[in-house]
């Protein structure tokens, strides 16, 4: 069992501290009141913090320490800009190139990319281009004049839909999101689905906006299609996935989506106007699912290496996501299974916010930085504000028989103070098999054993928190035991646990069945775990 409980030093620049809901244990600071329409920001690798208004055009930074001072314009985008009018122009993404220096003596690589509507009102189109830093100038560019980089999409004359989100991967590749325009969906959804259609997709560039060689398509800048107006997108540190928001239409089906984004993947966008879970062998469902209306926005995972989060439940194996509906909120979906691609549970961790949000990173002080349309706010992680921490017991480990009906027993966890409710989140820990829990945010989740072809163990997590701040873990493993795959005789073929084996029983033929299905076994959990 690992116990948690943190004291953490509460690091205040000058912000002041507000009332907006947030979990208990966690503060929420108020860093600049107001924003200006703010639309994307980006942290510069020397501590400052680059965003993006996205009416006025304008690029903005703040120098470090953040908050002690207003931000400073950095540049205001050239007479191509279009602002929005009721709809969705104007400018909607920002990042640095990843050789961006974190020393201001170093001139290299010092590029500020942006993404932003140009053209007209009428027929609007979705550009990306950058400026550099001037080494001599810190905070100004070289020139005023940006340098096009991804050729102008044109998003139709409905002028909404625009996605707009850009990063670089750890791959150094440039990803763009672009939307589906916003025309009716039996227009939209066929842009969305069409290869050679850059409406609907995740794009993928070299830094320079060529094409890379490894994409999907020769000569297709198409990583990923089937997205009505993905907005938002992070890289998994822990394994590099690419995870990606996309917002459904609720006249249609009503669900948003968290995605994880595969190269030529198909996300199922199309003229049925279809979101979320679908029967189609051919689109990739989401790895989470939200209700209508809660239009997400960006997406962040905790830094490698930061600690000022909680380490149960807070860092690795969760995704936040920021909700751009009128009352911002910021969720956290909590993963499960060996690959981590699926949500398991879904909290709020803070809401109530002044207006929509519109991005949400990690900052070098490892906490969360939250861009409000008008407001920039940190969640910081103050600790248990109780003097009791929480102890999780996820029961005795089991062995049972495949299709056997399990349940999970964390039903032993306690916490101290009496009047404290205990959260439970169950999670799947490794294992190829992605296991299906019934009701893990219960504290006695339930699953059927799967079938298996040799004794296998499964692992999960039970995670609890107490509602002031405390937060505790346990493991369980159950073994399932192989009880279909068996010799002439009735002797389990595979039978050592978790590693498979074989057993002659009368007949010596069954020895090199046996020896040849381990080496394919072990052979495709090799060729799986690269």
């Amino acid at each position: 069992m690992i116990r948690f409980a943190v004291s953490a030093a509460i690091l205040l620049l000058a912000p002041l501290l507000v009332a907006q809901s947030v979990a208990t244990g966690f503060a929420l600071d108020v860093i600049q009141d107001p924003v200006a329409n703010a639309r994307a920001m980006v942290f510069a690798p020397d501590g400052r913090l680059f965003y993006v208004e996205n009416i006025s055009g304008r690029i903005m930074v703040f120098n470090t320490p953040i908050g002690s001072t207003a931000p400073v314009e950095f540049v205001t985008l050239g007479a191509d800009f279009v602002a929005p009018t009721g709809n969705d122009l104007g400018v909607h993404g920002i990042c640095l190139h990843p050789n961006f220096p974190a020393s201001g003596a170093v001139a290299t690589d010092r590029f500020i990319y942006v993404c932003y509507a140009t053209g007209t009102a009428g027929a609007p189109n979705l550009e990306v281009k950058r400026y550099q830093e001037d080494i001599a100038n810190l905070g100004q560019p070289v020139s005023t004049i940006a340098t096009p980089i991804v050729a102008a999409i044109s998003m139709g004359s409905a002028a909404n839909n625009f996605g707009g989100r850009i990063g670089f991967g750890p791959d150094n590749r440039l990803y763009v999101t672009v939307g589906d325009g916003g025309a009716a969906v039996n227009l939209a959804g066929a842009f969305a689905q069409d290869v050679s259609d850059r409406r609907g997709k995740i794009l993928r560039y070299a830094d320079d906006g060529s094409i890379p060689l490894n994409n999907p398509l020769t000569g297709n800048a198409m990583w990923a299609r089937g997205l009505r107006n993905p907005r938002g997108f992070a890289f998994n540190p822990a394994n590099n996935d690419l995870f990606g928001v996309d917002q459904g239409n609720p006249a249609t089906s009503g669900v948003d989506e968290l995605n994880v984004i595969t190269s030529a993947g198909n996300y199922g966008w199309d003229v049925n106007g279809q979101s979320g879970q679908q029967t189609n062998v051919n689109y990739t469902n989401p790895a989470w699912d939200f209700p209508a209306a809660f239009d997400p926005s960006c997406v962040a995972f905790h830094p490698t290496g930061a600690t000022a989060f909680p380490p149960l439940g807070y860092r690795t194996g969760v995704v936040y996501v920021g909700s751009e509906a009128a009352s911002g909120s910021v969720t956290r979906v909590v993963l499960t299974g060996g690959a981590e691609r699926h949500g398991i549970a879904n909290w709020t961790l803070a809401q109530g916010f002044s207006g929509a949000i519109r991005d949400i990173k990690f900052g070098p002080d490892g906490h969360l930085y939250v861009m409000a349309s008008n407001v920039l706010y940190r969640i910081r992680y103050v600790g248990n504000v109780s003097s009791n921490d929480p102890v999780a017991d996820a029961g005795v480990d089991q062995t049972v028989n495949e299709n056997t009906l399990v349940t999970l027993d964390g039903s032993a966890s306690f916490d101290a103070d009496v009047s404290d409710v205990l959260r439970f989140t169950w999670r799947q820990v490794g294992g190829a098999t992605l296991i299906t829990l019934a009701n893990p945010t219960t504290a006695m989740p339930t699953f059927t054993a799967p079938d298996v072809t040799f004794d296998q163990s499964f692992t999960f997590e039970l995670i609890i928190e107490d509602g002031s701040g405390g937060v505790d873990n346990d493991f369980v493993i159950i073994n399932v035991t192989n009880i279909g795959n068996t010799g002439g005789d009735g002797v389990q073929t595979f039978s050592p646990q978790g590693e498979g084996g074989c057993s002659t029983g009368e007949n010596p033929g069954w020895w090199w069945i046996g020896l040849l299905g381990l080496a394919a076994v072990v052979a495709l959990r090799a060729r799986r775990a690269v």
